[in-house]
């Protein structure tokens, strides 16, 4: 845990399982889509829960059933109608702010090879002396986005997820005179949200769910 001076929390957001990933829909039915959702938050939130600097974890949804399963892993439930990811993100910044965070860690809740040790690695030596009290990190998905944000303070830098983000995050951090980190791993940058991407995921059979490769395919 990190002491009350450096209060790190965690926000995660999750469309609903069923609806929220279109693409897969090419590929998996709406309770394939539900079940293989629900695992891929599970595995996110107990990587993000067991990493050593996370103080609270939020987990941003519009569906009950994700607010439930949040709630069944230790994780608060942050009940918001999607507005988009980004004002999303704003309604889980405040509730930050309440609670007195100095940094704020977003990770997407589609990442299922992500473990503990790559959350605490991203983490790790994120205060820099040169740049003492503000830092700002993000990890690269293998198509350019933004997997996983950290800023310190919480409020460093606006939320510019979507297309190319991870450029836009880090010419927003030149802008408010900050250097970016880029943090690559494995795990963040594999998220799951496309047919090429549940290929990829099926071939790794060791750590595919074993219902998948009989779930219900289009």
């Amino acid at each position: 845990m990190m002491s009350l001076s450096n209060h790190c929390v965690a926000l995660i957001p999750v469309r609903d399982f069923r609806t929220g990933n279109s693409r897969l829909a090419q590929t998996l039915d709406e309770n394939a889509r539900n079940q293989l959702g629900r695992w891929m938050l599970e595995r996110v939130l107990r990587a993000v829960g067991s990493a050593e600097r996370i103080d609270e974890i939020a987990v941003i949804s519009d569906s009950a059933e994700v607010l439930t399963l949040a709630g069944e892993h230790g994780a608060v439930g942050l009940f918001n109608k999607s507005g988009g990811l980004n004002n999303d993100l704003e309604i889980g910044r405040s509730w930050a702010r309440e609670r007195n965070a100095c940094s704020l860690l977003i990770v997407h809740g589609d990442l299922p090879f992500l473990t503990a040790g790559e959350v605490n690695a991203f983490l790790e030596d994120s205060k820099p002396p040169e740049n003492a009290g503000r830092d700002i990190r993000i990890a690269r998905s293998k198509d350019g986005g933004t997997t996983a944000l950290f800023t310190r303070p919480i409020d460093a830098i606006p939320f510019l997820f979507g297309e190319r983000s991870f450029e836009k995050h880090s010419a927003a951090a030149r802008r408010y005179g900050r250097e970016a980190q880029s943090f690559e791993s494995f795990g963040f940058a594999h998220d799951i949200d496309s047919p090429e991407d549940l290929e990829f995921l099926l071939s790794r059979e060791r750590e595919a769910p074993p219902w998948l490769p009989s779930a219900s395919m289009r």
